[in-house]
């Protein structure tokens, strides 16, 4: 009980250090953050194309939000077209019809009307005149790579209050999906609507709102204007006083990385092999409390990590000139998990089984999260959504030969390079003799098996070279499919396995696919999870406390019953 107040009270201690560094005020943000959710999530809507015929939604979902009592939605004329039906979905799951009104291709501006009469949630305009370099903003939409019917919040500053063309720049990541979805100021005010993307992470670019206000005659009618229609006089923001300039915010994980030493302390390198690929990624340091007797622990540490970036020998880097070879405990592949035991006891932890376990509702979306970086400090991000699911991309597994039947043996005629064949070094003409025990009589029958596993899965395989029978374990990719758009080139890229995943939290944070494996905590010091994949341009993915409880509980209980039978054997013999 001591061990745990003593947690509790270093990382209450350890946030609040981290709420008031130097003159930011990190509580403060995430207070009104989380206001900003509170007052404008609610009028963040999806948006489809419907077809009157068949009386369904169709492909192409984009986003826009509701600014009025009357139903007038904003949004991006590259997904709108005048006199089209479209299906409007709510964050609540409650569905309306909407027409398309004008649009205005060159700058991008549309708007639409939902067609049924009531009283819709909505977010008031705000003017994009008011804007200053450096200002706090905050996105809420529907991010395609997400797929969820509720919106996804992230948090960004105004980069340029104008481009060359006219657009708003802001580092609220966005990506396909993302289209007409609103970005808002502190006061809950939609100032921009997403239009596009370039490869820097911090170049998005919004359509201001006052060109709503200025062409609103022109918007509100059915028509796509080719030349700009007539304006009309914009009207002074009467609240541009009240909104604040917050140069700290362009630098947030600077200004975090003191106060967490503590936490960063709970954040390790692993480095491990997967055939001849050289494999780096965090663990997440964990004491074992309350699942494993204390005389069972007195000399070795627990990690978690990404088991899809782990072999089966991983080294520790637990200092910069020091190294320990670590002991897989236990593999979830569900959740890309892995437990690690090291024989060198290290200081401090997250004392897992003692921590009471809270779902994320809804009143926590906005909060300031931390996620510790070794030697790098702390990457900041915000809580994105609530739990949710990320279904299996389309990439099937892939392994990188092609086989031909020659003189009744199943033989690999290709190899494609850089693909986990060519990495566990295969050789055409090796031949295929079983796939994970079942054997390989056809051509056919390899691609068959293969069917049944996902990207990151591991098999194993029975060769002959020569006559000489050898076995290789590899590990699977997906086949990337093309992506040629812009949000799949950015910096870093996004991880191998990123999709299949039951429970997951999201957030904004920019991680490297690299820096997953790692702690991911809230201002206050509380354990969300393990960040666990880099999903996409706008979303990182954390497996929640809740699963990794279960996960670590369940690897642990062999070594608990090992524990206590040393423990029976002692006590029979001293008796004795």
């Amino acid at each position: 009980m001591k061990k745990l107040s003593f947690l509790l009270l270093s990382l209450l201690f350890t946030a609040q250090t981290f709420a008031q560094t130097g003159n930011f005020d990190f509580k403060k943000l995430e207070k009104d953050v989380r206001q900003v959710v509170q007052e404008a999530y609610r009028a963040s809507v999806y948006i489809t194309p419907y077809d009157s015929v068949s009386n369904r939604a169709t492909g192409g979902s984009f986003s826009g939000v509701v600014i009025d009592t009357a139903g007038h939605v904003l949004s991006a004329a590259h997904a709108v077209k005048p006199g089209n039906l479209y299906e409007i979905t709510f964050p609540d799951g409650k569905k309306f019809k909407a027409a398309g009104l004008g649009r205005i291709p060159r700058n991008d501006a549309a708007m639409l009307k939902i067609k049924e009469k009531g009283s819709w949630p909505y977010a008031p305009m705000g003017w994009s005149s008011s804007l200053k370099k450096d200002m706090p903003c905050v996105s809420i939409a529907y991010p395609g790579t997400v797929a969820a019917k509720t919106p996804t919040v992230r948090l960004g500053y105004i980069a340029e209050t104008e481009t060359k063309e006219g657009f708003i720049r802001s580092t609220c990541l966005m990506e396909p999906g993302d289209s007409g979805g609103p970005v808002f100021d502190m006061k809950g005010r939609v100032i921009g609507l997403h239009s596009k993307i370039d490869l820097s992470l911090d170049d998005n670019f919004e359509i201001p709102v006052d060109l709503y206000r200025k062409y609103w005659n022109a918007l509100t009618k059915p028509a796509s204007y080719n030349e700009l229609p007539e304006a009309i006089t914009v009207p002074a923001d009467p609240q541009a006083q009240e909104l604040k300039v917050m140069p700290e915010i362009a630098q947030l994980n600077i200004h975090s990385e003191k106060p967490n030493e503590r936490l960063n302390k709970t954040s390790f390198k692993l480095k491990s092999t997967s055939g001849s690929t050289e494999l780096q990624i965090l663990g997440t340091l964990i004491r074992p409390e309350g699942f494993l007797p204390e005389t069972a622990v007195k000399s070795k540490s627990f990690l978690l990590s990404k088991s899809s970036m782990v072999g089966d020998h991983p080294i520790v880097e637990l200092s910069a000139a020091k190294s320990a070879t670590a002991k897989v405990i236990g593999r979830d592949e569900a959740n890309d998990l892995v437990l690690l035991q090291v024989d060198h006891k290290l200081k401090d932890g997250i004392a897992l089984g003692t921590i009471a376990i809270d779902s994320v509702v809804f009143a926590d979306l906005g909060k300031l999260l931390i996620s510790p970086q070794p030697g790098d400090g702390v990457l900041v991000s915000v809580l994105g959504n609530t739990q949710t699911s990320i279904a299996k991309g389309p990439n099937p597994a892939f392994i990188g030969i092609g086989t031909n039947l020659k003189d009744g043996k199943v033989v690999i005629a290709n190899i494609q390079p850089r693909s986990p064949a060519s990495t566990a070094e295969l050789e055409t003409g090796d031949e295929v003799l079983s796939f994970n025990g079942k054997p390989i009589l056809n051509a056919e029958d390899l691609g068959k098996e293969m069917a049944a596993y996902k990207p990151s899965d591991t098999v194993n395989l029975q060769l002959s070279r020569a006559g000489v029978p050898f076995f290789k374990r590899i590990a699977l990719k997906p086949r990337r499919m093309a992506e040629r758009h812009i949000a799949y080139r950015f910096t870093d890229g996004r991880s191998e396995r990123r999709t299949d995943f039951s429970r997951v939290l999201i957030h904004d944070g920019k991680l490297k696919p690299s820096a997953c494996g790692g702690p991911l905590y809230g201002i206050d010091g509380k354990f969300y999870g393990i960040n666990i994949a880099r999903l996409s341009r706008t979303s990182s993915l954390a497996i929640p406390a809740a699963v990794i409880q279960k996960f670590v509980k369940q690897s642990l209980t062999g070594l608990k019953e090992q524990a206590m039978l040393n423990y029976t054997t002692f006590d029979a013999t001293t008796w004795q």
